[in-house]
């Protein structure tokens, strides 16, 4: 074994974050000046994304009466593409049809390939990115606004604007009355229990649930639009006032109910446990997801019913539905008679979006839905509430249970990088992918094949080697990758670098524990390469997910035949 093993906390010149977000005209341009305070009288400006708050690392500043914010975490909640070019300190997005770049300290910025002024240019607060609040309105056609009295930020996105059934006038007037006070002593939050629906007679198609969505100022709705909880509007929806009574929950209805707070996330209502659930933000699915059900009534006759969905990270979806009905013919229900009638829907598929509550559809051929939606088992994703219906995960043998998850488990092997083959660590592995996704560049075609997370044990004869990972342990990435060369010059396959991008830094792979492979690559050849990616656990538990980037790649003189490009791969944590 070549080479010694440390940890590489390379920063990066480059950044790639993807979401996914559509975007609407800004309706009213606005100066969001807030009123400067002084000293220790200031107060904090708050950011609400589709009226949920928005963390920071850095709080909003305000800069010659102009608000700048943190990029990275607004443009997430907002579901935007994002790019960062570290060599010209470049901001660029984009999404369907819509593009846009600044530089830091420039006064301009590009929208849609055309120049704007900026009041304030961007900039870098403690090795983060700030940009005027105005521009974010501009480059992503949200809708923004500033509620002096509150000192809140409010925005919201196309897809939230359509969720709740608004116009951009109506979206604008309603961002600029900041968020609901709720009196101390209220609740607040989405609460929601179930029980199994075993006879099918009460037609709950699978679980049967009841709701509490505690909202603004001692508000309540038990009853749900079709449209989810943020299409919820009490001005216009079946909403209940109600107090709290020493340990009893009095509604407007006239109904009283005992009530007892278990804990932040949980309350008890007429003895009932009723569990919090927060809501999705911006999250993307993976898998196949199927909720089957029966329904049947005294008479004999029933309704059977199968949904499937299969949900893809890069925001894409397909679904399938069958209903069959069955009744046996006869006014007592004997059996006399049977017959079935059988619907089924086409095949069907387009991207999705969700947004916190809701999951929006978007069909090829134009039509669009949007269900309820939350995940039942938080933060798991193995089963999710979509409409009324619920879905479990389909495992790859065809089964929605844990049994086959655990023997596939029970089949993986560590991949044979030289960690495992020279016993330098043993590994427990934590989550293994093949997504076997290709991408190309300058003809250079890399094919990510599959990849490993695991946690590792040290061998104590190598425990010097791995200094500098913090005392909570080490997780390794280990990448199968092909390379296959289409281009019309050799490269040098161990130039190329891959490397893990984090929020703030970039964590290169380390060389000396993949397998060797052969170093030039003529053109029409191929070959299937490892990289092992190190860092320190608590790296690993306080991202969310990362993005595998591949480059600078040289050829024999040396020039990189990606000119400063590279080619990146969505790297998932678990199977959410």
């Amino acid at each position: 074994m070549e080479g010694e093993i440390y940890p590489l906390l390379e920063v990066r010149n480059y950044k790639i974050v993807t979401w996914a977000v559509s975007v609407v005209m800004l309706a009213a341009v606005l100066l969001l000046v807030a009123p400067s305070v002084g000293g220790a009288e200031s107060k904090r400006i708050e950011v609400y994304t589709d009226k949920q708050p928005v963390e920071f690392s850095i709080d909003p500043l305000l800069e010659d009466g102009t608000t700048l914010v943190q990029l990275r975490p607004l443009f997430e909640s907002l579901g935007i593409e994002v790019s960062w070019n570290g060599e010209t300190q470049t901001v660029s997005g984009k999404k369907e049809g819509r593009s846009f770049s600044l530089t830091i300290n420039s006064k301009t910025a590009q929208v849609n390939g055309q120049t704007v002024t900026l009041t304030n240019p961007a900039t870098i607060v403690d090795g983060h990115t700030l940009v005027p609040l105005r521009f974010v309105g501009e480059a992503t056609g949200a809708v923004v606004g500033w509620n002096s009295e509150q000192q809140t930020i409010g925005i919201y996105s196309e897809e939230f604007i359509k969720i709740f059934g608004l116009s951009i006038t109506a979206a604008q007037e309603e961002v600029n009355k900041g968020v609901p006070a709720v009196a101390q002593g209220t609740l607040h939050g989405f609460y929601a229990k179930w029980k199994m629906d075993l006879t099918g007679i009460t037609y709950c198609s699978t679980l049967c649930w009841d709701y509490y969505y505690f909202i603004n100022d001692k508000q309540v709705a038990t009853v749900l639009p079709d449209g989810g909880l943020d299409a919820l509007d009490c001005g216009k929806d079946q909403c209940l006032t109600y107090e709290i009574k020493g340990d009893r929950l009095v509604l407007s209805n006239g109904k009283t109910y005992s009530l007892k707070i278990k804990s932040d996330t949980e309350l008890e209502i007429d003895g009932d446990t009723y569990t919090k659930y927060m809501p999705a933000g911006r999250m993307k699915l993976e898998g196949k997801y199927v909720s089957s059900s029966y329904s049947s009534s005294s008479l004999g006759s029933g309704l059977a019913s199968s949904y499937t969905y299969i949900f893809n990270k890069d925001g894409t979806f397909f679904d399938n539905r069958f209903v069959g009905h069955t009744t046996d013919g006869s006014a007592g229900g004997d059996n006399s008679g049977v017959s079935t009638t059988v619907l089924s829907d086409s095949e069907k598929s387009g991207t999705y979006t969700i947004v916190h509550y809701t999951l929006l559809l978007n069909y090829k051929d134009g039509t669009t839905k949007q269900h309820m939606f939350f995940l039942p088992e938080q933060p798991n994703v193995n089963m999710l509430r979509i409409g009324g219906r619920d879905f479990l995960i389909e495992e790859a043998d065809g089964t929605n249970g844990s049994t086959g998850s655990q023997d596939k488990d029970k089949e993986q092997q560590p991949y044979p990088d030289l960690l495992t083959t020279e016993k330098i660590a043993q590994k427990q592995l934590l989550f293994t992918w093949q997504p076997k996704r290709s991408k190309e560049l300058k003809h250079i075609k890399i094919t990510l094949e599959g990849y490993q997370w695991a946690k590792l044990t040290i061998d104590p004869a190598y425990i010097d080697s791995f200094k500098g990972y913090g005392d909570n342990g080490i997780i390794a990435l280990t990448a199968k990758y092909r390379i296959e060369n289409e281009s019309d010059q050799t490269v040098h396959v161990n130039s190329l670098k891959v490397t893990i991008e984090l929020p703030d830094t970039g964590i290169q792979a380390v060389s000396g524990l993949a397998p060797k492979v052969k170093d030039e690559l003529k053109p029409g050849e191929s070959v299937e390469k490892m990289s092992v990616i190190l860092l320190p656990t608590d790296r690993f538990q306080s991202s969310k997910d990362f993005e595998l980037a591949f480059g600078p790649l040289n050829n024999l003189e040396g020039k990189d035949v990606f000119q400063d490009e590279w080619l990146g791969f969505n790297v998932w944590k678990d199977s959410k």
